[in-house]
């Protein structure tokens, strides 16, 4: 189901969902826009919106071709889309695995995630990085209503704290505080539809 109002996609067919993931990890690693997409694939941006939704979903030719566009390697996508334990990561993964895929994903991530992390582990925060990766942990571990609740506070605690101008590292990176908001809204509309979670799609 796709709520078109809040812009929140709730999966209940497991293919399309990982489908549509693979095709918008795959553009957001390439750093292209949906609008440059949709130019180079020469169909319409909204054809590209509904395939990174899963309301629809290319052809084969067509998925070869958006990763030809996207200029990034293919086969590691399609095999996490053929294989969906490559995804993520387990318990009894290797500590192996478990680094390759980390150094993976490091190499794909934005420059701003790259800043989070650092400061997440390196900055000046006065907390400890092993004890803020636990509480995260606890966090997704959470009933979607607990969650909703926990993530209003918190942003509702920065901006108080933005206003007061009592941030703890104003000269560190500073969350994303729209996204935030849109993934609360997110959070908010998948407790109304009963799901324990969501997904969106940013606009462009």
């Amino acid at each position: 189901m796709f709520d078109s109002k809040s812009d929140c996609k709730y999966y209940d067919d497991e293919d399309k969902k990982r489908l549509a993931r693979m095709l918008m990890l795959s553009r957001f690693e390439s750093g292209l826009s949906q609008e440059k997409v949709s130019l180079e694939l020469g169909i319409a941006k909204k054809t590209v919106q509904n395939w990174e939704r899963g309301i629809s979903a290319p052809t084969l030719l067509q998925a070869i071709e958006w990763f030809r566009v996207m200029k990034v390697p293919a086969m590691p996508y399609f095999l996490q889309f053929m294989f969906p334990d490559l995804e993520g990561t387990k318990g009894k993964d290797s500590e192996e695995k478990l680094r390759s895929e980390l150094i993976q994903m490091i190499e794909s991530i934005p420059e701003e995630g790259m800043r989070q992390l650092m400061y997440l582990f390196y900055g000046d925060h006065g907390s400890s990085p092993r004890a803020v990766m636990n509480l995260v942990t606890a966090h997704l571990q959470s009933p979607m209503k607990d969650r909703y609740n926990h993530a209003v506070t918190i942003l509702s605690d920065y901006e108080l704290a933005l206003e007061k101008n009592q941030i703890t590292r104003s000269d560190h990176i500073q969350p994303d505080t729209k996204l935030l908001k849109k993934a609360i809204q997110c959070g908010h509309d998948a407790i109304l539809n009963n799901k324990n979670n969501y997904f969106f799609i940013d606009k462009e």
